[in-house]
């Protein structure tokens, strides 16, 4: 703690130090944020939003976009494997199915799990910004914007130039990547390819990720045409991630993004997108590869063990991998237009979601080979999504009201409305108060549904769960300077969790009656031009969840963070020599279950502390980052250990044309 009270002075004395010309900033209330129904500046949002920035991105302590959230957008992020190679987002003490994720205003929630979500064809520098919304917002976005979400936006200009890097560190770390944009004739486009591998800091912890992302931009007389295709490969060992029993896990994922956007108009703008994703992912309990598991017959065998589970009658052998492929695909079309009623949005979207897979699903009449395996799938479940939105947003003086509704139909569950309120007065030009009230539903996944294994009973006549949130709080805007103070409050009705009524028991979904949330956030951001410090940054939010019956054992609904505090800095050192630093703090209320003492066992609290050295020289960039700078050792998830410190070194070019 001492080293930590040390490094807080240093950094608290960089923000406080004087500029020759105070006047010379870039404010974060400059922003638009467009993950709303009628795109504003970010000071007219009557919520709790943060924004994490280009600038921001390119000099963070992060590897990847799972460290983006949870360093500079406050999330909870609980992380399986290092690197991005898998982590559940947590917004607002809500679980990790209840967050929705979109990419450029597209909703890509997988149905499968929402331990998928983050599996995007997207590289942590194809970034361009991205917008954290805390709190239900259904009205704007139909299903499963329960307890918030975030909208990543990628780069789509084209500026003629070419990038390159390559890094490497510890634990046998190797990346590289290479950008290029170019045009031919109307047509603008950028291309990146990015590489990043890992022997892994402990047994069964290496990964090998393969990002591929192309952009089309085309120009056209009356609008803007976009198209936007990607893919990522994933494969990593799962040491103990979704059971500490077997430890030998492994995965691969394998996600293809496309999709195409149109948007014109001036006085009425029309924009709409049609886009598909799918996602491939086999699971392996026992990990079949020629340094593992390798079958022999009907079992799989590593020297002298043969995998599978023990009975009272004998080893019952493991049978084999699951399969599951994920198809969301649907298209919207969306109206906004001014009056003197304020600015009118109007948005009809179609989704549709399907899942083969050989364990989640219906059975089917006819069973479909699974390429490159010797399985087969043998399930099966479609469902339909029609979403139809209509908001308001009013500004008049110093007074904003944005109200709407959204109507969700799903022909498995039904018809379900969405209202919702946000108001904020400037008490001044600089001082905001607001208050908010939103509804939002979330579908069952299909994991939620159907999955059966030997510690799991699934229910498949679960029904959505809802939420209603409420906020209140204060903003304050000085120039360079962004705070916000709030508390919240959200009820959650037929709360979807994995639950037991004694340990003995297997888990099994069901709705919890009710699940109460509540607590207080606040957020700090500076943001200067010509000073020692280049931006930073604070948040931290409390949180506590009670539900209403205390005789079930929940899995999830309790498992969140009580207190969550996060402090990141960039300054300079010398001409172009600069610093980035990140502190994060995290109390979690629950326990897990040690593997290794069987006792229920509490969280600890995690202090982490990241550091990246920049220089700049020409057209190169070169860095040095150690994450865990103090190298503790933590658990993000019972029993999941995380690495210590750990050390990349890089090198990048970039050459504009």
């Amino acid at each position: 703690m001492k080293k930590i009270s040390l490094i807080l002075v240093f950094l608290f004395a960089l923000i406080e130090s004087k500029a020759q010309n105070p006047k010379d900033t870039v404010s974060l209330q400059q922003h638009e944020v467009v993950s709303v129904a009628n795109p504003v500046a970010f000071r007219q949002i009557s919520k709790t939003v943060h924004i994490i920035t280009k600038e921001q991105i390119k000099k963070s302590t992060a590897n990847s976009i799972d460290d983006l959230l949870r360093i500079y957008g406050g999330a909870d992020v609980r992380s399986r494997g290092a690197m991005g190679v898998q982590s559940d987002i947590n917004i607002r003490g809500g679980g990790f199915d209840q967050g929705l994720i979109m990419i450029n205003g597209i909703s890509l929630n997988d149905p499968q799990t929402g331990h998928h979500n983050l599996n995007q064809a997207i590289d942590l520098e194809d970034i361009d910004k991205i917008e954290i919304f805390e709190g239900a917002a259904g009205r704007w976005f139909g299903a499963n914007a329960f307890s918030g979400g975030l909208n990543i936006l990628t780069n789509q200009k084209s500026d003629k130039s070419l990038d390159v890097s390559v890094a490497g560190g510890q634990y046998g770390y190797l990346s590289a990547r290479m950008a290029y944009s170019y045009q031919i004739n109307a047509l603008s486009n950028k291309s990146s390819v990015a590489i990043k591998k890992s022997d892994g800091y402990m047994r069964n912890t290496d990964f090998n990720i393969i990002n591929f992302k192309h952009n089309t931009s085309v120009k056209l007389k009356n609008g803007l045409l976009n198209f936007n295709i990607g893919a990522m490969d994933k494969g990593f060992g799962a040491n103990s991630f979704y059971t500490s029993k077997y430890p030998d896990q492994y995965e691969h994922i394998r996600t293809y993004f496309s999709s195409a956007s149109f948007k014109t108009g001036n006085r009425i703008k029309f924009n709409s997108n049609i886009y598909w994703r799918r996602n491939f992912d086999r699971f392996e309990l026992f990990r079949e590869d020629n340094k593992w598991y390798v079958k022999q017959g009907d079992v799989y065998v590593m020297d002298a063990d043969t995998a599978g589970f023990p009975t009272p009658g004998g080893l019952y052998p493991y049978k084999g991998h699951n399969y599951h492929r994920t198809d969301v695909a649907g298209a919207d079309a969306a109206m906004k237009f001014g009056s003197l009623f304020g600015k009118t949005s109007v948005k009809l979207s179609f989704k549709t979601e399907r899942i083969i897979s050989n364990v989640l699903g219906e059975n089917m009449k006819d069973t479909i080979f699974i390429s490159n395996s010797d399985g087969f799938y043998t399930k099966s479940k479609n469902r339909n999504n029609i979403n139809f939105a209509v908001n308001q947003l009013y500004i008049k003086n110093n007074f904003n009201l944005s109200l709407g509704m959204s109507v969700f139909y799903n022909d498995d569950f039904g018809t379900y409305l969405s209202p919702g309120i946000d108001l904020g007065y400037f008490i001044n030009g600089n001082i905001k108060i607001f208050a908010s009230s939103n509804h939002a539903i979330r579908l069952p996944t299909f994991t939620d549904l159907y999955y059966q294994g030997p510690t799991n009973t699934a229910n498949p006549g679960l029904k959505p769960e809802t939420s209603i949130s409420t906020e209140a709080g204060i903003k304050l805007f000085y120039d360079s300077f962004n705070a916000s103070f709030s508390g919240f409050y959200r009820l959650g009705k037929d709360i979807i969790d994995w639950i037991k009524y004694n340990p003995d028991e297997k888990w099994q979904s069901a709705n919890i009656t009710s699940l109460n949330t509540y607590g207080l956030s606040a957020s700090l951001n500076y943001s200067f031009k010509n000073k020692i410090v280049n931006y930073a940054g604070l948040k931290y939010a409390w949180m506590s969840s009670g539900k209403q019956n205390s005789e079930i054992i929940s899995l999830y609904a309790l498992d969140f963070l009580k207190h969550n505090f996060n402090l990141y800095v960039n300054h300079d050192i010398m001409k172009n020599l600069s610093a980035s630093w990140s502190i994060t703090v995290q109390k979690r209320n629950g326990s897990y279950i040690d593997y290794q003492t069987s006792r229920q066992t509490d969280y600890k609290t995690n202090t982490l502390l990241n550091l990246k050295v920049i220089y700049e020289f020409k057209n190169f960039e070169f860095d040095v980052s150690a994450n865990n700078l103090l190298n503790k050792q933590y658990y993000d998830i019972g029993n999941v250990l995380q690495p210590g410190i750990w050390i990349i070194g890089g090198i990048k070019y970039h050459l504009s044309r």
